[in-house]
């Protein structure tokens, strides 16, 4: 992986190779810095503001075998940055076993926001995928971090057909490891995915951490506490969710059968991000 102080020149032509750099200028948060390279490209619709908006998306629409991403995002001292998607990631069959990944390594300065909302990595049939995040946090940092995953193109019968999905993400607070989560898919002699994932279809985790989101943090970890997990009459609940504390924040994990039912509950949950961030960054998609 890149290292954060490693942001791209002007000259970089890497395949796949992007860097945001926001900074606070003028008391308003400033994309400085938005580039990439085929297959990554950059839109920026809130270049200035209370919070800069990027989102990032692939030319033909998902990864292909052999794709490469490797953003790296710098937010400075008191500036708010959210990086997002126009649509869930599509990872398409990878042919040879070829890998298609995703790599991302940022740095939060001091007293500043980051939000990572990206839709959920939707890998088809026979897709081979591998993700690496690593978000290291200055004092007085606060990050929310989404990494979401759906089974595929179920309605095509591709449910959890896919070949291998790999995640790892790291945040690191003041040169402290404090979140390591990691998840492997892949069929073995013993089950295969669909079998260990059961009814659900989509899935989510949220690292939400620093004094910004702090008191909410808390609040969601008491809430869902309290939710049982059965509905009052026995049945199956299609949704689960639960949130465990961290210091300073909390790690937010739900599962759906639905994977709308998903985005919904995050929606509902993190809907105090919309005044950090100076508008509600799901109200334009769903």
């Amino acid at each position: 992986m890149h290292r954060p102080e490693s942001i791209l020149p002007a000259s970089a032509t890497v395949p796949g190779a992007g860097s945001i750099v926001v900074e606070r200028v003028a008391s308003a948060s400033t994309v400085l810095t938005a580039r990439a390279s085929a297959p990554l490209k950059l839109l920026v619709p809130r270049p200035r503001g209370a919070s800069a908006w990027v989102y990032a998306a692939t030319f033909g629409g998902g990864l292909l075998a052999g794709d490469s991403i490797d953003l790296e995002v710098r937010v400075g001292p008191g500036a708010s940055a959210l990086c997002a998607t126009q649509a869930s990631t599509k990872v398409y069959k990878s042919e040879h076993g070829k890998l298609a990944c995703q790599t991302l390594s940022a740095t939060v300065g001091e007293s500043a926001l980051f939000a990572l909302l990206p839709d959920p990595v939707c890998p088809f049939a026979g897709a081979v995928y591998q993700q690496r995040q690593r978000v290291e946090l200055a004092p007085g940092a606060t990050l929310v971090l989404v990494d979401g995953l759906v089974s595929g193109r179920a309605a095509r019968g591709e449910r959890y057909a896919f070949t291998s999905y790999r995640t790892v993400t790291e945040v690191v607070q003041e040169n402290r490891l404090l979140v390591l989560d990691a998840l492997t898919l892949e069929n073995t002699a013993e089950s295969n995915i669909a079998e260990r994932m059961g009814r659900f279809d989509g899935f989510a985790t949220a690292v939400l951490v620093g004094p910004r989101i702090e008191t909410a943090a808390a609040a969601l970890v008491e809430s869902l506490a309290r939710q049982p997990l059965r509905s009052p009459d026995h049945a199956r609940n299609p949704l689960l969710a639960t949130a465990s504390p961290l210091p300073g924040g909390a790690v937010l994990r739900v599962a759906s059968e639905e994977p709308e039912a998903v985005a919904a509950f995050l929606r509902t949950s993190l809907a105090f991000l919309a005044p950090l961030l100076g508008d509600d960054p799901w109200a334009r998609k769903w």
